[in-house]
């Protein structure tokens, strides 16, 4: 296969991920004039881990109402969608999230001041409905507690933070929530 290298280094988990996003665009570039093995290389970018891992802040009501929660279906079904396709600065948030980054359940607590963590889970793959939405599959946490921590981030549906700034603003209560040891 004559894309081999590019596979390798992509499996290897050697791009960034806006070096992935580049990838993608020369390899659907190179697809629509005739190379079909620009597709395997397409694959290997939806499962690929970018260098760069961020924690996502996801909130799962549509319209801020806890009556239309989605985390249920989420878990169920293993995926994470966004559907608010008009807000386009939070839809180019969520195309930005790869395998490997954390995806955080939230829902807004006390206004301005705290926010209640629902689930978290690992996103591990990038798929697209038949309508071309980006979804992804997900690897969610079967740890069901909810825990109240600082309100990180605006009122945005779809928060990314670095790991450096998670690590630098929750409290200890949030990593053992995690599972995960806590920074030093």
């Amino acid at each position: 296969m004559k894309h081999q290298k590019t596979i390798d280094k992509i499996r290897a988990g050697a791009y960034t991920r806006s070096e992935l996003i580049k990838l993608r665009c020369n390899a659907e570039a190179l697809q629509k004039k005739g190379d079909t093995d620009a597709a395997a290389v397409i694959a290997e970018i939806d499962i690929a881990t970018p260098t760069d891992k961020t924690i996502v802040f996801m909130g799962f009501c549509p319209g801020a109402n806890f009556d239309n929660r989605l985390d249920i279906e989420w878990k169920e079904e293993g995926i994470c969608t966004f559907i608010f396709l008009r807000s386009e600065q939070q839809l180019n948030r969520f195309n930005d999230i790869w395998p490997g980054d954390l995806i955080v359940l939230k829902k807004r607590h006390q206004f301005g001041k705290t926010m209640l963590l629902y689930g978290h889970g690992r996103a591990t793959g990038i798929k697209y409905d038949p309508d071309n939405n980006r979804y992804l599959e997900m690897d969610w946490s079967a740890q069901d507690n909810i825990i109240e921590v600082p309100l990180m981030g605006c009122n945005s549906t779809v928060d990314v933070r670095t790991i450096e700034q998670v690590e630098a603003e929750m409290p200890i209560e949030f990593f053992n929530w995690l599972n995960q040891p806590v920074p030093a």
